[in-house]
C-alpha cells in the first residue's frame, strides 16, 4: 500500500500556495507509506532546503527515507511554490527502502510517474526495454512503467495513448499519476484494484488515494469529486 497525491493548479493565485497545499495532502495519508517519500514540483521559485534528486528545467524532484512529514520538512515543502506538484508515500513491498527507490520516477526530461500497486510482469517488460537500450537505476517495478511510458512517447505516442498502452501491456493492480510540465494524467488498472479520487474545480485539479487528502483543499465542498473508471485515462493540460 502506497499513497499518491497531486495538484494541477489552474488559478495563478494558488501558485504561491502549492507547497502548503501539497504538504497538507501528503501528511493526511502518511501512514499509507511510512518507509519513504518523494515530491515533484513544477515551476517552484522559492528558495528552500534540501538537495534535489533530479532536475529538468523548472521541474525538481526531492526524495528521502523516513516518515513523509520528515521528508517534507527537510525541503521546506510548505514554503514551495509552482503550478503543479505530485507526491508519493511508499510502503515497500518488492524492492529496497532507499532514496533511489522512492517515487516519482523520472525517466527523462520533465516526465514523472508515481504509482500505487504492483506489476506482475514487470521483469519481462524490463528485459524488452533493456534490449532496446534503456538503462535502469533500480530494480523497482514502478521504474519499468516510467521507462515504458517514456519509450512510448519517444515513439510518437501522446501521454494519453502511452497510459492506455500501460493498461494493455502490464498485468497487476495499479493506479498511476503521470505528469509533464504541461500535462497531468491518471489511469487505473482493468478492475480498478487500487483507489483514486479526483477533485476538480475552476481553480485546480487534485488527485489522491483517499478523500481525506483532499478534505483540506480550498473549495472542496463544491468541487466535482469522482472516482475514475478502470482503464479510463483522465488528462488535463495547461
Amino acid at each position: 500500500m502506497c499513497g499518491i497525491v497531486g495538484l494541477h493548479l489552474r488559478d495563478r493565485g494558488l501558485h504561491a500556495r502549492l507547497g502548503t497545499l501539497l504538504s497538507d495532502m501528503l501528511g493526511r495519508i502518511a501512514e499509507r507509506g511510512p518507509d519513504s517519500a518523494g515530491i515533484g514540483l513544477y515551476g517552484d521559485t522559492a528558495t528552500g532546503a534540501g538537495q534535489p534528486a533530479y532536475t529538468a528545467g523548472d521541474f525538481t524532484v526531492y526524495k528521502g527515507v523516513g516518515p513523509p512529514a520528515g521528508v517534507a520538512a527537510s525541503i521546506d515543502l510548505a514554503r514551495r511554490t509552482g503550478h503543479q506538484g505530485l507526491a508519493h508515500t511508499r510502503m515497500a513491498t518488492e524492492s529496497a527502502v532507499t532514496a533511489a527507490h522512492c517515487h516519482p520516477f523520472t525517466p527523462g526530461g520533465d516526465l514523472a510517474l508515481v504509482h500505487n500497486g504492483s506489476f506482475a510482469n514487470h521483469a519481462t517488460i524490463r528485459r524488452a526495454l533493456v534490449r532496446d537500450g534503456v538503462r535502469f537505476d533500480t530494480d523497482n517495478d514502478s521504474e519499468v512503467a516510467a521507462h515504458f511510458i517514456a519509450s512510448s512517447l519517444a515513439d510518437g505516442d501522446n501521454l494519453e495513448k502511452a497510459l492506455g498502452k500501460v493498461c494493455e501491456t502490464f498485468d497487476g493492480f495499479f493506479t498511476l499519476l503521470a505528469t509533464t510540465a504541461t500535462q497531468f494524467a491518471v489511469v487505473r488498472d482493468v478492475v480498478g484494484g487500487k483507489p483514486l479520487l479526483i477533485a476538480e474545480t475552476e481553480a485546480y485539479v487534485a488527485v489522491a488515494s483517499e478523500y481525506r487528502a483532499l478534505a483540506g483543499l480550498p473549495g472542496i465542498d463544491t468541487a466535482r469529486v469522482f472516482e475514475p473508471a478502470p482503464e479510463e485515462v483522465h488528462l488535463w493540460s495547461r
